[in-house]
């Protein structure tokens, strides 16, 4: 691993400037998403002409690269055995990974080993069975990507002896910009794409203008989290903290006015439960009742971190810090929710200016002690997630970032989703063992990072620290 200028390298002699693990080449146009798979033997990117690719880590090239959208692709999740990809055409699409994908009879491993060039997928050699699910009409006018909160999983109805082989449906909710109105957020149930919430945020700020949805997060924040209070000056509060009901939906939301805002769901009377397997609440509108805008929802709490638009919004994996960065000089931390009473009396939001204006993207490591940014300047930069203090700078790109994604840090096998398995032919348990060191290697800390330039850098930074 190329070597950082952090504090704790300063007594070990010059070396050269950190490199890039590798560079991985495809797209013909400005790349506009990088995203890790749960398992991180995958990397899917996505670029401003609607092509999206899923790459095999350890091989360095695509398993499949096809046409997803008419216009650029702004979001992509794993979802249901497949591919959530949101696009600038106003549509979600669903897709799904044949059993085991190649360009010819053979499976996904023989894209290891050398043969033609036209054998590996590309934009000019799209893949053909990449098969669309369904699709969800959305308003992707503001470039705000949607947010997906996965609920659990039900049963596909069947009779027969195919009722057996199915597999189960995935339920989730994915929040997006409001249909009708770009300054609220609709969010809607899958798989039925109902419309479970409308324009969740309507008349919290009467007097004030926020501008238009810039980023979302769509969480359930469990029990164990003891409370939440609000603190603005904005929100009126009691005295004491409300009690947290057990998994219950939040919603964040970043505006161009440069404000973060927490908004918490409370069932009414005009929804009714629907059950998940892991407990988390779906709560969708009663047949025949008509739910008002925002019915529901409360504001929790708000914070300015930004003179300017925010552009990214980053929570940390136990859901305590969210981050924003935007086209000014700062990065904002704000505190989710407080442990205590002493907790709720400090303030909620830490900024801290850097050297650099314009940030496209921000991200913060699954351990919660790492904090990238992807700058217009071209440069990836590290922070600590706690204090926000410089760490280092990696230079490779010469022209704007828009995209990065932190793997995350030594996945469980278990952690190997429906549409890895499928990527990746069966072979997800011992894929490419004699790689040594191929995407997804217990110990690596992976980086992407994507943008004007069409390419992806891979960076392995910062290994974490063996805590036993």
């Amino acid at each position: 691993m190329a070597q950082l200028s952090s504090p704790a390298l300063r007594t070990r002699p010059r070396t050269s400037p950190p490199e890039p693990w590798c560079i991985l080449r495809a797209h013909a146009a400005p790349l506009s998403v990088v995203h890790f798979s749960a398992c991180t033997r995958i990397l899917y990117t996505a670029d401003t002409d609607g092509f999206v690719a899923a790459w095999n880590l350890a091989t360095r090239r695509p398993l499949c690269f096809w046409k997803a959208h008419e216009a650029g692709v702004l979001g992509l999740e794993e979802h249901d055995g497949g591919l959530l990809t949101q696009g600038r055409d106003n549509i979600v699409h669903h897709y799904r990974f044949p059993s085991k994908h190649a360009t010819s009879a053979q499976p996904t491993r023989s894209l290891a080993v050398s043969g033609p060039a036209t054998a590996v997928p590309s934009p000019s050699n799209p893949s053909t069975n990449v098969q669309r699910v369904w699709s969800l009409d959305i308003n992707a006018m503001n470039f705000c990507r949607m947010s997906l909160c996965p609920l659990g999983s039900q049963p596909l109805k069947g009779q027969g002896e195919k009722a057996e082989e199915q597999v189960e449906e995935d339920e989730a909710l994915v929040a997006v910009p409001s249909l009708t109105k770009d300054e609220v957020v609709d969010i809607f149930y899958l798989p039925s794409k109902a419309r479970a919430h409308r324009s969740v945020g309507a008349g919290a700020f009467i007097g004030s203008k926020t501008g238009t949805v810039m980023a979302v997060h769509l969480f359930h924040l469990p029990a164990s989290t003891a409370s939440v209070s609000p603190s603005s000056p904005s929100v009126s509060s009691t005295s004491t903290p409300e009690p947290v009901t057990p998994a219950s939906l939040h919603l964040l939301i970043a505006y161009e006015s440069g404000q973060l805002a927490l908004f918490r769901f409370t069932p009414t009377r005009s929804f009714e439960h629907t059950p998940s397997r892991n407990g988390d609440a779906a709560w969708m509108p009663r047949e025949g009742t008509m739910v008002e805008e925002s019915e529901g929802w409360e504001l929790v709490w708000v914070e300015k971190g930004h003179r300017d638009a925010v552009m990214s919004l980053a929570v940390s994996r136990d859901l305590r810090f969210a981050y924003t960065v935007g086209a000014d000089h700062f990065i904002a931390k704000y505190r989710i929710f407080d442990l205590n009473d002493k907790e709720a009396a400090l303030p909620r939001m830490h900024v801290e200016g850097t050297t650099q204006a314009g940030k496209a993207a921000v991200a913060v490591r699954s351990d919660g002690r790492l904090l990238a940014t992807a700058g217009w300047d071209g440069e990836l930069r590290l922070y600590s997630a706690k204090t926000l203090q410089p760490l280092a700078v990696l230079s490779h790109h010469r022209t704007a970032l828009q995209s990065l994604s932190f793997a995350p840090l030594a996945p469980h096998r278990r952690s190997t989703t429906r549409s890895s398995e499928a990527l990746l032919g069966g072979d997800a348990e011992d894929e490419e063992e004699g790689e040594g060191d191929g995407g997804g290697e217990e110990g690596r800390a992976w980086l992407a990072a994507g943008g004007q330039e069409g390419k992806v850098s891979l960076w392995s930074v910062y290994p974490p620290q063996d805590s036993r």
